[in-house]
């Protein structure tokens, strides 16, 4: 009584189209993360004194004039 089940899990490692789709996925992560990280490398490399990009600073607010409603009406 030697029975082989087949156990399936979802996956479709038999179709070649799933196994090159998965593949190429997985390559251009990989592949956006190390290019990401070299051009991160060379921007702080050229720039080290440069700024953190961020969100921009609003001005700074003038007082208001001698004598204006403080309530803008």
């Amino acid at each position: 009584m030697n029975r082989r089940f087949s156990v399936s899990f979802g996956t479709r490692d038999d179709d070649p189209l799933a196994v090159f789709v998965r593949g190429a996925t997985v390559g251009a992560f990989v592949g956006a993360v190390i290019a990401g990280s070299t051009i991160w490398r060379r921007v702080r490399k050229h720039a080290p004194n440069a700024p953190i990009a961020g969100l921009p600073r609003s001005p700074r607010a003038e007082p208001p004039a001698e004598g204006a409603d403080p309530h803008g009406s």
